[in-house]
């Protein structure tokens, strides 16, 4: 005989489907009803061996399945193990059901990847506490980000240098990388794209027309929504000491 709460005829896709499969009918039914408070999000099926386990879910799969160890024909261990390979997937939850705390038992349930070996008698309330703390897991495990969280955010660079073949040669080997690289000619321009752009690092030449690097260096570090951006200099020419010592006063990286 087998037993299932109304859920079973008219199941939605957001669902959470339960299997208990004890030998008891009793038994069976009084985990149903208590798990029947968790409403339309549930489909709580029952059954009261092994094989009419695995007939219930010949077509559909189940998110958790609670199964008695000792019962005829096969035992829940053996109910588990066949559900490992099951088309629809195996459960994601798994709870095997004991009277008797068997030496080596709970090593078994355990490599059968068991979520928890519960021992009789159990009251309803706990099952209860179980499976909807189970499902509140999931239900954030399985909630779809936002597109935007989804997506990865290319990490920007921009390149400041007076050079269109360093700019060119630079541009490349980002672009190769996976970064998006922005662009700017001289010191001003280094300004306003700083401020449009806001890079997550910029590439800065020492020497631009207009601003030279250590100019827009100082600007850049006085400014409240500029200044954490970080700064690596960037120079064809030999720089003495006091150069580097320059860049580093003024806040580069």
């Amino acid at each position: 005989m087998v037993a299932m709460t109304k859920n079973e005829s008219s199941p939605t896709t957001d669902q959470v489907r339960i299997l208990i499969v004890d030998d008891h009918p009793s038994t069976a039914a009084t985990l149903a009803r208590a798990l029947g408070q968790l409403g339309s999000a549930a489909e709580v099926v029952s059954a009261t061996n092994g094989r009419e386990a695995l007939e219930k879910v010949k077509d559909k799969g189940v998110d958790i399945l609670i199964t008695d160890m000792i019962m005829p024909e096969m035992t829940g261990l053996e109910l588990i193990e066949k559900l490992r390979d099951h088309p629809g997937g195996k459960p994601s939850r798994t709870y095997l059901v004991t009277a008797y705390d068997v030496p080596g038992l709970k090593v078994t349930a355990s490599r059968l990847k068991v979520n928890e070996v519960l021992i009789k008698p159990i009251r309803p309330e706990r099952i209860y506490q179980i499976i909807s703390r189970d499902m509140e897991e999931m239900k954030q495990s399985t909630q779809p980000r936002k597109k935007e969280e989804a997506e990865k955010r290319k990490f920007k660079i921009l390149v400041a240098d007076d050079r269109p073949d360093n700019v060119t040669l630079l541009v490349r080997y980002l672009e190769y990388e996976g970064y998006q690289p922005v662009t700017a000619q001289d010191g001003e321009e280094t300004l306003i794209k700083a401020q449009d752009e806001m890079p997550d690092l910029i590439l800065l030449d020492v020497d631009m027309p207009k601003k030279n690097g250590f100019a827009v260096l100082e600007e850049i570090r006085s400014n409240e929504n500029l200044k954490h951006i970080p700064i690596i200099i960037l120079t064809a020419a030999r720089l003495d000491s006091a150069d580097v010592q320059e860049g580093l006063n003024l806040g580069a990286d």
